[in-house]
């Protein structure tokens, strides 16, 4: 890991058009401003101490830049109609389940975390397993039935991939 910013999920969402929309801040206090944009009026929706970071390989060097992931939530989800949880059902009790968000939970915009940005997550927290019978599995948030009601803990700690 490197660049890591330690701050706060903040979901904001529209009173017009029910958009919603994630940001990270590394304020010392999460921001909590109503604001009017355009036609949309943002309101603040709630927020979660959360961590970002980018991920270089120290083998060769290579830098992914995770700017398309707002946090890391693990999923705490049963509702079975819901993608992520049925990943978890089917994992077993070895394998955890992360959601990575993105800014525009809404998915209105057809943009989420990149597969690459995905892929580069799971290859480094299963790196770092040193028990066979565990498996990071790691989620575009656009799985999840509705992120509004989607359960989980957002990650606040960098300290993720020690605990395994």
């Amino acid at each position: 890991m490197r660049e890591i910013r330690h701050g706060y999920l903040v979901v904001e969402g529209c009173s017009n058009c029910n958009a919603r929309s994630s940001f990270f801040s590394t304020e010392p206090v999460a921001p909590i401003d109503e604001y009017q944009e355009g036609k949309h009026h943002w309101i603040n929706l709630g927020s979660s101490q959360a961590v970002k970071f980018d991920l270089e390989c120290d083998g060769c060097g290579k830098v992914v830049v995770l700017d398309d992931m707002m946090g890391l939530m693990l999923s705490t989800c049963e509702d079975q109609r819901c993608e992520v949880a049925r990943t978890a059902a089917e994992g077993g009790p070895g394998t955890w389940v992360y959601v990575a968000l993105c800014a525009d939970s809404t998915h209105a915009s057809g943009k989420c975390v990149t597969e690459a940005s995905v892929a580069a997550l799971a290859e480094y927290f299963n790196a770092n397993i040193k028990a066979a019978d565990k498996e990071i599995v790691i989620l575009p948030c656009i799985k999840c039935r509705s992120i509004d009601l989607c359960r989980g803990i957002v990650i606040a700690d960098a300290g993720l991939a020690e605990m395994y």
